[in-house]
This record gives structure tokens, sequence and C-alpha cells, in this order.
């Protein structure tokens, strides 16, 4: 068996938990403290990234060369790729850590949920906390992953809580929240931020944003 087919195997008995970019997928691991594989599937090449308890702590590089495991799959990343991410019990977490550890990973490391993403000079710009509340249809919508994007550049991103909220610390200003879930991309909304904090909803099922 090789290792896209063992690695399918795990994957079809784990629990997915959303799609990332590597930014996003690191961000999340430093704040939710998954246990799971990332993958990234290109047409030449699959990458998989291993996490315990949110640390990226192994990686592979598979391609028709062969597979590359831990720092030497690492040095392939180039940051641009999308991972799906699966949860997995520890035991099967630790067994692949084993044989593809990663033990340098100073470029993998990413600022925190609270950290201030900024493009270009921010001058005379505010910072301030925006909470969003994602409903569907009036229901809070648990789960869901928020992403925060400026242009096509995505700043921040987390995961509603139990109640669909979800609180980024930003500079005051007009972003586009991009809100998917399990069936992909749901909906986006134009945020206009410029107060100390704001509080606001995002209805999935509706067709405009509420703020209050």
């Amino acid at each position: 068996m090789d290792i896209n087919d063992l690695m399918d195997e795990i994957l079809v008995q784990s629990t997915y938990e959303g799609r990332f970019t590597l930014d996003e997928l690191l961000h999340y691991g430093t704040v939710h403290s998954p246990t799971g594989i990332g993958v990234s599937k290109e047409k030449k090449h699959t990458f998989f990234l291993v996490f315990s308890g949110g640390e990226p702590n192994g990686a592979m590089f598979v391609d028709e060369k062969g597979t590359l495991f831990g720092d030497a799959a690492v040095l392939h990343l180039t940051g641009k790729e999308e991972f799906e991410l699966s949860l997995v019990t520890p035991s099967i977490a630790d067994a692949l850590v084993s044989r593809c550890r990663v033990f340098e990973k100073s470029h993998l490391k990413k600022s925190g949920r609270l950290d201030i993403p900024t493009i270009g000079t921010p001058n005379r710009q505010r910072v301030g906390v925006l909470c969003l509340t994602v409903r569907d249809s009036q229901a809070p919508l648990a789960g869901a992953h928020v992403a925060i994007r400026k242009g096509k550049v995505v700043l921040t991103s987390d995961v509603t809580d139990s109640g669909g909220r979800v609180c980024f610390r930003l500079l005051n200003g007009r972003y586009m929240c991009v809100v998917s879930d399990r069936l992909g991309e749901r909906t986006r909304r134009i945020i206009e931020f410029h107060e100390p904090q704001v509080e606001a909803c995002v209805d999935i099922g509706g067709t405009e944003d509420e703020n209050r």
C-alpha cells in the first residue's frame, strides 16, 4: 500500500473540519488545537500536514518521484496551497508524525488570532474589535468558517462558536466577509468597520447584513 492509499484509508474514517489556505490552517491550529490531517492535492503532487494538538508536527510531500518526509517536505510548500482538514485520533496522528516529523517550524509560525493584520501603511487608522454573529435563517450557525478579506488577500479567519459568534481585531476600514461551511462558500458580505467595537450579524439565509 503506497502513502496515498494509506492516507485515503485513514481519511475515510476521519471527521471533515473545513477547507483552509495554509495561513488559515496554521491560524486555526493555533486557536483551536485540532489533531488531524490537512490535505492539499494538486495535479502532480499532494501535501499532507499532520497536526497534534494544533501543532504542525508532521509533513509529507508526494509526487511521481516518490515521497519526502518532515522538513524536506515542508521546503516544498509555497504558501498558496489550500488544505482540507480532517480530524483523527491522537494515536493515528502520533503514528504518522513518528515517520514524518517536522523539526524546523520557523517558517510556519502564524500570528495569533487577535494580532493586527495590515496592508500597506495604516496611517491614521484606528484599531477595533469586529464581532460577527453568523445565522442561517435566524438560527445561530456554529462551526462556520469566516474569512476577512481585503481585496483578494485573506487577512484573518476563524470558526464560529456554539452561538455562531466570532471576533477579530482589525484596523478600521471596509472588508469583505466570506462565510463557508461543509457545503462550501455560503455568502459574501461587505462589512464597514469604523468604531472601536462593532457587533454585526450575517444571515446566510437572508439578503443583507444587520448592524446593531
